[in-house]
């Protein structure tokens, strides 16, 4: 890939500052902030193997902070609710049916029932009151 002038300038300039730091410091210590700060706009624009190379740069690093620089914040994590409401919507509407079955033992039922299949709670009462068998 070839750099424009300006391109060109910017990395000459900060492979300048690298050198004359690596020149002024001892050996192992800490590249500063500023110094990786451009390091890594200059990867961001140019490429992280041309800088790397020209800056004389651990790749494997400059781009773990290229990365660590474009990341998308982590989204703050809320602590699950205490409670929960499902909304299902109104309450089923139609017809309503209550049904009261007694009988001379004194046992009672009732049921009552909402919704469309009003017309099936008599057969379900049949069937729990043990009664004969029940018309359709």
């Amino acid at each position: 890939m070839s750099l424009s002038l300006a391109a060109a300038a910017d990395l000459a300039q900060t492979a300048a500052a690298f050198a004359h730091w690596r020149n002024t410091t001892s050996q192992g210590a800490r590249i500063p902030a500023e110094l990786w700060s451009r390091a890594v706009e200059l990867a961001a624009r140019h490429g992280v193997s041309k800088v790397a190379t020209t800056l004389r740069l651990d790749y494997a690093g400059l781009k773990r902070r290229l990365t660590a620089r474009t990341a998308p914040l982590p989204v703050p994590t809320t602590a699950p609710p205490a409670f929960v409401e499902m909304m299902l919507g109104l309450p089923p509407s139609g017809p309503g049916c209550v049904l009261t079955l007694s009988d001379a033992r004194g046992r009672s039922l009732r049921i009552e029932w909402t919704g469309a299949a009003t017309g099936e709670v008599a057969t379900v009462a049949c069937r729990l009151w043990e009664a004969a068998p029940c018309l359709p």
